[in-house]
């Protein structure tokens, strides 16, 4: 390997490597279903709950621990490989790759994503903030499809537009740039599309509509979307739907908010009945961090947080991603560590419920090759020096000069040239 000494933790090595679950002769689907007999109930949320690590590890089995969730908006956001010399190649903000209309173009964003987050992965990068957990996942919160409806939602940037046929196109050819790489026997990373869905205000405003970020209650935490069911069908869920059925996306995302009363990571008809019976998915979903706590703290759609987690996990949330406290080096507030156990003593929730959880989000490391011998995984040797390679970067520029939208001369009345007598005001980040 190129990687010399580097040592990434690693499944079924040494004498770890006899359990039936490392036997990769045998079906994804058995081994999964092995690995999760041999789990107590103890271990098994700590599986489930995102940036945990290095806790999110079982030892006793030879499991390392693993990041769910890195963002890949238009990059990889992680620290710069390399001993902090390569940072991720930087595509435009979707906002304005959406204004490619180019297909080819998602897609190589993808591939090139896809590459250097494994990369950056094997060189045991963290993610781009202070606690630079160990390590990055291979699974990218990403790509952003919800549909920008409104200039103050505040992010707007992160998504293609306004368009769910130019959100859907994006998010699947984001997906299969992303997720299929060299090796067909398995994914190079995952996408997650998010969020699930109708997410689209970001601010503090009060009752009447007015932004007051001080005394404000009502904000994407608290948000209630009330859609008609044609609004729903027409324009919040294609976008998801085409990611999912042409772009196999293997991620979901579910959200902060509730869609007519029901909070988006407790909602069957989101996660169960659309997703999976309608759409096919068989992939993971996760929670937005800390959108389980909110089912009951914020939507009192339940009287606690074990509440909380028995609907999210009875409802189709596989993954918790646990609040983040300040100076932590990994998350310590999850309440699926805390309250599962309670949820289905109280029969909120069953241990079937769980035991699904798990295999969908396990199915997804084994997918990845986690748990298969690396000798001829062509993902597990990626040269670091793919990572902000002139490849990429060239990529990357002939995107950003396809995004150029210009305004053209007019007749009657001309925008451009303009008039030299008037002074005009370039505002914003951007500007420089």
């Amino acid at each position: 390997s190129v990687y010399g000494t580097i040592n990434i933790p690693r499944a079924c090595t040494g004498e770890h490597s006899k359990y039936k679950f490392c036997d990769s002769k045998l079906s994804m689907d058995e081994r999964v279903k092995n690995l999760i007999s041999m789990l107590n109930d103890t271990e098994k949320p700590y599986l489930l709950t995102a940036r945990e690590s290095p806790k999110g590890s079982i030892p006793r089995l030879g499991i390392p621990e693993y990041d769910w969730g890195g963002n890949c908006i238009h990059g990889v956001q992680s620290r710069c490989g390399s001993n902090f010399t390569k940072c991720p190649t930087s595509f435009p903000d979707p906002i304005f790759l959406g204004a490619t209309f180019n297909e080819t173009a998602w897609r190589g964003m993808g591939s090139v994503i896809g590459t250097e987050i494994r990369s950056l992965w094997l060189q045991n990068v963290g993610e781009d903030h202070q606690s630079n957990l160990p390590h990055i996942g291979l699974d990218c919160w990403s790509p952003n499809i919800n549909i920008v409806r409104d200039a103050r939602w505040g992010r707007n940037l992160e998504t293609p537009g306004e368009d769910p046929l130019v959100n859907g196109l994006y998010g699947a050819f984001y997906t299969i740039g992303l997720q299929n790489g060299s090796d067909p026997r398995y994914l190079q990373a995952v996408t997650t599309l998010k969020h699930y869905d109708a997410n689209s205000l970001e601010g503090t405003w009060d009752k009447d509509g007015k932004y007051d970020l001080k005394n404000g209650t009502l904000n994407r935490h608290t948000f209630n979307a009330v859609i008609s069911k044609y609004d729903l069908a027409s324009t919040y869920l294609p976008a998801f739907r085409r990611s999912i059925v042409d772009g196999g996306a293997q991620g979901v995302m579910c959200s902060y908010n509730a869609i007519n009363g029901v909070p988006s990571c407790a909602n069957s008809l989101l996660l169960k009945d659309l997703l999976r019976d309608t759409w096919g998915f068989n992939g993971y979903v996760t929670s937005d961090s800390g959108a389980v706590t909110d089912i009951s703290n914020n939507h009192h759609y339940t009287n606690d947080l074990t509440g909380a987690v028995g609907a999210a996990l009875s409802n189709g949330c596989d993954v918790e991603s646990a609040p983040w406290p300040p100076n932590h080096p990994w998350g310590t507030g999850s309440p699926y560590i805390k309250y599962t156990g309670d949820a289905i003593k109280e029969k909120l929730m069953t241990e079937d419920d769980l035991n699904l959880a798990l295999y969908h989000a396990l199915m997804i490391r084994f997918k990845l090759g986690l748990f298969d011998p690396v000798d001829d995984q062509p993902y597990w040797h990626v040269d670091p020096d793919v990572v902000r390679s002139k490849e990429h970067t060239d990529l990357a520029m002939d995107t950003t000069l396809q995004g150029f939208v210009l305004l053209k001369n007019g007749e009657a009345e001309p925008i451009l040239p303009f008039d030299k007598s008037t002074s005009t005001a370039v505002i914003g980040p951007l500007a420089k």
